[in-house]
């Protein structure tokens, strides 16, 4: 890295320029609350390519980008409590009853990883009012607590379906032959991996290991059954078969 004067003292250009930076906040120090800093990307000509449709302001989790219109484009109308009213209404349905576990557990001392684990365990997925729960709770803003649930891959933003299939991709799985089992059950279910079908019942996803390798390939159903030694076909049936009991 290069080196520079700066102020009579010897330092880093880089560390001259983000010391001026409050992370947490995405702000610049002493400058107006709620600055921040974008590179907006350019095209081949050099234009900027940002046409302040707003988009990324409006659909910002914690709400820390804030965008200045261009002068050349009229403003676009909107209202701030209205677009999150419409968030929180767009938000699945759940039984805050049941969050009173996780905040017990919290109060006792369990941490923030903890209490994301207790809440994916009760409602199957973490809803926003409850990532805006803990945060209230532990002091916290909720960007820190949404930064934390979406750093691990094993936390889940959307509601799954009934039966999460899955597929390992461990070494032996891989070897073995797991991407066709992923290809055959993303065709047989129509939908990529990490999609939910549209009737709810099934959500496919890939983990990197179950823990059977004796048994590659291996698709693991919800938290209890395991299916070893699969091919393309055997999961296409087994998924039929599975799909006609719910229907029954």
């Amino acid at each position: 890295m290069s080196m520079a004067k700066t102020n009579g003292k010897r330092g880093s250009l880089m560390y001259e320029v983000l010391k001026g930076i409050d992370f947490e906040e995405r702000q610049l120090i002493g400058k107006k609350k709620d600055l921040g800093l974008f590179d907006l990307v350019k095209d081949p000509q050099g234009a900027l390519r940002c046409y302040a449709c707003t988009l990324c302001e409006r659909t910002c989790p914690v709400d820390c980008i804030d965008i200045d219109y261009c002068p050349e484009f009229d403003a676009l109308p909107w209202d701030p409590a209205a677009e999150k009213a419409a968030i929180a209404e767009a938000q699945p349905d759940v039984d805050m009853k049941l969050f009173d576990a996780v905040i017990a557990k919290l109060r006792d001392g369990s941490g923030l990883i903890e209490a994301l684990h207790t809440t994916q365990e009760t409602y199957g997925f973490l809803p926003r009012r409850a990532l805006e729960g803990i945060a209230e709770e532990i002091g916290v803003k909720l960007g820190h607590v949404y930064g934390v649930a979406t750093f691990y891959r094993q936390f889940r933003l959307e509601p799954v379906g009934k039966h999460v299939l899955s597929v390992c991709m461990g070494t032996a799985c891989h070897v073995a032959g797991a991407p066709l089992i992923v290809e055959a059950l993303s065709q047989e279910l129509e939908i990529p991996v990490g999609g939910t079908t549209s009737d709810g019942l099934f959500t496919l996803q890939t983990v990197n290991c179950i823990g059977s390798c004796a048994l590659a390939p291996a698709v693991r159903i919800g938290e209890e059954e395991t299916l070893g030694r699969m091919t393309p076909n055997e999961v296409r049936r087994y998924i039929r078969k599975l799909r006609r009991s719910e229907e029954a």
